[in-house]
């Protein structure tokens, strides 16, 4: 049986103006809109997120980020994208393999900086979207923060710091912390340790922690950002030390970006942060939708 339109008529307003009022918050900031490739050589180590192939020697992007701290490089000081990334066998309540996504970057901010431009930005875009919906605005009060030692040691009874265990980790992130907090409107939780910095700045003062936050709306997480790490020799380890974990569980060693790692090693890349957002998480979050795929005109299933 063929559906021809899932999605109800008004999400398509309703993105609409969700799109304008993310526009809308950077533009009048001073954020430069730009555009890079769908269409990569290179996407990205992380052993958690597997790309799309697109024939012998590309992919679909899984996020513009690498592009983006390039243009960086090349002198821009703030900018933004929207745009659509791609994750292979991503699939369900909160997954789908193309999606939207929203990521900024600003040089001579830190992580701190961009909890606040973070905050700013959902209270901002919420309020607009309150207004067009005829609703009182969800995210109003000021957002909770608590770090990851804090919120393990409080709701799992250890601390990831000092006694690292990454499938603990996860395990109890899922089953004990996120329940735990899931009831507070809105919270960033903060200084994860070392071994999950991705592609952050260790903490100078207490390089067991990096300076990388996630935020929760309404026990989801949305938002991922922190200070970028700019050292191009701590950079290329954390590459080949993905790759290699990549290979170990027989996953294929996606290339390393060799331009991005020339940029760092020209010590091109200012001291900044940026952020990555799920735009239709936030979507469903702003009008009450229960699965991705209520806020996506074409889901995976109706390609």
């Amino acid at each position: 049986m063929i559906h021809l339109l899932m999605i109800q008529p008004e999400m398509h307003y309703f993105r609409h103006h969700l799109g304008r009022a993310i526009r809308g918050f950077f533009d009048q900031r001073g954020y430069v809109e730009v555009f890079t490739p769908v269409l990569v050589r290179c996407p990205g180590i992380d052993p958690h997120i597997d790309a799309i192939a697109a024939g012998e020697s590309f992919y679909l992007a899984t996020s513009p980020e690498l592009h983006m701290k390039r243009l960086l490089g090349c002198g821009l000081k703030k900018i933004y994208q929207l745009t659509h990334a791609f994750r292979s066998d991503e699939i369900g309540k909160y997954h789908n393999c193309e999606f939207s996504i929203l990521e900024w970057y600003e040089t001579g901010i830190n992580y701190q900086d961009l909890m606040e431009l973070t905050e700013n930005l959902i209270q901002t875009v919420d309020r607009q979207m309150a207004e067009y919906l005829s609703r009182k605005p969800l995210f109003s009060l000021p957002f909770a923060r608590i770090s990851v030692d804090e919120a393990f040691e409080q709701h799992a009874g250890w601390c990831p710091s000092r006694e690292w265990d990454e499938e603990r980790f996860f395990l109890d992130l899922i089953e004990q912390v996120e329940p735990a907090l899931q009831d507070m409107p809105a919270f960033f939780l903060y200084d994860f340790p070392a071994p999950m910095a991705s592609l952050a700045r260790l903490k100078p003062q207490d390089p067991k922690l990096s300076e990388r936050f996630e935020l929760y709306l309404k026990g989801v997480e949305i938002v991922n950002g922190f200070s970028e790490l700019t050292c191009a020799r701590e950079q290329r380890e954390r590459f080949e030390r993905d790759r290699a974990r990549r290979i170990a569980m027989n996953k294929e060693p996606y290339p390393l970006d060799q331009h991005f790692l020339s940029v760092l090693e020209k010590g091109l890349l200012p001291d900044c942060a940026g952020a990555a957002l799920g735009v239709d998480r936030l979507l469903m979050t702003l009008t009450g939708a229960e699965q991705i795929s209520q806020v996506m005109a074409f889901p995976l299933p109706q390609v």
